[in-house]
């Protein structure tokens, strides 16, 4: 995988991972989409591309929640952060 398309993808993670923490549902659904368009770059590393899946379903269930009721969704999706990250 090209370098300039792991920097791109762990810049988004940051980014989402603050969208989350600042419990800003744009942000996060813009970083959600943008992961979703470079996600076939990473297609040749099955344990990228399954964490990413994870990580963007996850980030579903915690636009899906109502605000009150994010905290477990929120470790879901910060935790997803991390696996990714990890694996990069």
């Amino acid at each position: 995988m090209a370098s300039t398309q792991r920097l791109l993808l762990q810049a988004l993670l940051i980014g989402m991972g603050d969208a989350v923490r600042r419990n800003d549902a744009s942000a996060v659904d813009r970083y959600h989409r943008r992961l979703g368009m470079i996600a076939p770059h990473f297609d040749t590393n099955p344990a990228v591309s399954d964490a990413q899946e994870r990580l963007l379903s996850a980030a579903d269930r915690w636009l899906a929640t109502k605000v009150a009721e994010r905290y477990e969704a929120e470790h879901q999706v910060l935790n997803n952060i991390e696996r990714v990250m990890k694996l990069l």
